[in-house]
């Protein structure tokens, strides 16, 4: 053939194009099938005796020798649309290869955000926690100091009771006879005094109790809604890796399937090369034996059976 391109008029053309483009892109690999041909110079001269080549023998042995070597140039152009068509199948192969190695970087990089995202808001909350922890701390600090400075003043109206009390007994013994009834009063004053005080000291420690449970209370209520927030954003990203993750493992699995196609698409071109060897070596020592066959036709051979085309 040479490296000229080999052009074959379509009336010579016998392929049952109808089998060869309706199989499958696997099937299409395959050959495709040659209609029988029967005008082979194995048919010979029957009625002729065996002697010298008539020239309708002459004509006969052209005819085969063109009809010989228009089968070799649609063998030759069969094989070139099957490696063409084969050529083909392995781009789209490595087009689809080349597609889902994208697609699983990208996924890959898409979990590295979101587990990067996830570490920040963890991170976050942890710092929130413990400014929520020195909070606390700085509140009981407060109370601490509250209380010590109750104490203190407590402790300085006793001192201050106790002096009133012995200045009020001296006097009242040095006045005991002429303000008797002064003492009585006073003694009266003093008492609602006490009660009075008592009664304001122990409502003012009411209303820090009170303030101090309502300041637990919102810091309880507060804690609670922070760590129910916690566990729904948690449950959440779980069930956001564990959709990833099966995502990822479908995606791997459509990867090993593509890969197995790939792998059949090698094993049949492999085959389809095989068998198109052993065709072209087996049509090589074909024509020569039929060309023999045609002039060991004129001996008496007319009866022989038609062979198929290789």
């Amino acid at each position: 053939f040479g490296s000229s391109t080999c052009v074959i008029p379509l009336h010579l053309w016998v392929v049952d194009h109808s089998t060869f483009w309706s199989s499958s892109a696997s099937s299409s690999l395959r050959p495709p099938r040659l209609q029988p041909r029967h005008a082979m110079a194995e048919q010979g001269a029957a009625g002729h005796d065996g002697g010298a080549i008539t020239g309708s023998q002459m004509q006969a042995n052209l005819t085969s020798a063109k009809e010989s070597r228009k089968r070799a140039e649609l063998d030759a152009q069969l094989l070139a649309n099957r490696i063409a068509l084969l050529k083909q199948e392995e781009e789209k192969a490595w087009k689809k290869i080349e597609e889902t190695r994208k697609r699983a970087g990208e996924i890959v990089e898409l979990r590295k955000q979101n587990e990067n995202k996830f570490a920040a808001k963890e991170n976050f909350y942890k710092q929130k926690w413990e400014s929520i922890r020195a909070a606390q701390a700085q509140n009981a600090m407060s109370r601490d100091k509250a209380r010590a400075v109750r104490d203190q003043t407590r402790e300085g109206m006793m001192q201050q009771k106790h002096a009133n009390a012995r200045n009020t007994k001296e006097q009242s013994q040095q006045c005991l006879l002429a303000k008797k009834e002064h003492e009585a009063q006073q003694r009266q004053a003093n008492v609602e005094r006490s009660a009075y005080l008592k009664a304001k000291k122990e409502d003012a420690k009411r209303r820090l109790e009170e303030d101090r449970l309502a300041q637990l209370e919102k810091f309880r209520e507060d804690y609670e809604a922070r760590t129910a927030q916690e566990e729904l954003l948690r449950a959440r990203t779980d069930a956001l890796v564990a959709k990833m993750e099966k995502e990822e493992m479908e995606l791997i699995q459509r990867l090993q399937n593509t890969q197995n196609v790939q792998r059949n698409a090698y094993e049949q071109l492999e085959a389809a090369l095989g068998q198109t060897s052993q065709q072209i070596s087996s049509s090589t020592r074909h024509f020569p034996g039929g060309a023999a066959g045609s002039r060991a036709g004129a001996g008496g051979a007319g009866s022989a059976e038609p062979q198929p085309a290789a």
